[in-house]
């Protein structure tokens, strides 16, 4: 299917969401593009958190979201683009990425509020993914605390690729899928791609991403690995620990075969 480019960056009132799961890649896409002059990169703001909670955390919140009114949907816009502006991004003069895996479970809340806004959805070998998630430590949430052990990692990962299918069945959403595995195997193309997909210009510098890096304090517990540039040391990590994984690769199964991965 052919995908409509949007606008310029220049004036563009909504945002862009770089989303998946934790350790997925969604820090390294997001550092690339803030390479980019058109783009001012929220990393991990949790300012759709704060407009959307009270949709996620109620019951009937689902059904009040589909139900706004157009004026009512516009303050939650304004109230956004006012958050964003407080942390540097300004709407009417760059293309703001807000780059939040976890922004996976305000899916709906996106839809609703910015349905032209692009979203980019992150794809990583599941099983790389969860293992990376376990043996990190994370500052304590709610959803970092499902990461104690492998089996409620898996979990917790299964559950979020369901919401994101069930969004994008629920609501006709066209993400813009892009496989972290290809972006370390095929760099400028895959970036190319993606930048064509947000209408805004590539340029050689976004492979110098991990150098402008150096320089800058880094929010994610991706920090090091973003300031050692592109490399492929972390494909196929759980591997090597295959046996202490055993427990959850049946779990991760149908994801690693949705997603064309090999299951050995």
């Amino acid at each position: 299917m052919a995908v409509t480019q949007p606008p310029p960056a220049s004036g563009r009132s909504s945002p862009a969401f770089i989303l998946s799961f934790p350790r997925s890649g969604t820090t390294l896409l997001g550092h690339v593009l803030a390479m980019s002059d058109e783009v001012a990169l929220l990393e991990e703001p949790q300012l759709l958190t704060q407009i959307a909670a009270e949709f996620v955390e109620s019951p009937d919140g689902i059904a009040r979201l589909a139900s706004l009114a157009e004026d009512a949907l516009e303050r939650y816009r304004a109230q956004y683009r006012t958050d964003a502006r407080r942390l540097g991004a300004d709407p009417d003069k760059k293309l703001v990425v807000d780059q939040t895996a976890l922004n996976t479970i305000h899916l709906p809340a996106i839809r609703r509020f910015f349905p032209e806004s692009p979203v980019i959805f992150v794809i990583r070998d599941p099983r790389d993914v969860v293992f990376s998630c376990f043996r990190r430590q994370f500052e304590p949430t709610p959803f970092t605390l499902e990461f104690h052990s492998l089996e409620s990692t898996a979990r917790f990962y299964d559950r979020m690729m369901r919401l994101a299918d069930t969004c994008r069945e629920k609501t006709g959403l066209e993400t813009f899928d892009i496989r972290y595995e290809d972006v370390v195997a095929d760099f400028d193309s895959q970036t190319q791609r993606l930048c064509a997909r947000l209408g805004i210009a590539w340029a050689p510098q976004m492979r110098e991403f991990h150098r402008a890096a150096e320089g800058r304090t880094l929010v994610t517990r991706s920090a090091p690995q973003i300031r050692r540039g592109l490399n492929s040391d972390s494909v196929g990590a759980w591997r090597r620990y295959r046996e202490q994984m055993m427990p959850v690769l049946p779990a991760l199964a149908p994801w690693v075969e949705r997603f064309g991965y090999s299951r050995d």
